[in-house]
């Protein structure tokens, strides 16, 4: 028994998934759907909109 270790805890906790970079982005699935992806593009664009509205008012 090695002095300081006498809980035996040393490699207690498992080991970390390697992700890929799509999981990491958009969670554990990898990926979007494509109407979910088209949604977000769009909001996108409503709310670029209304802000180009707002800034050629002032």
């Amino acid at each position: 028994m090695s002095k300081g270790n006498s809980g035996g805890m040393l490699g207690v906790g498992g080991t970390r998934n390697k992700l890929s970079r799509g999981a990491l982005r958009s969670g554990a699935a990898g990926g979007k759907d494509e109407r979910a992806r088209a949604d977000a593009e769009a909001k996108r664009e409503e709310l670029l909109r209304k802000f180009q509205e707002r800034n050629q008012k002032e």
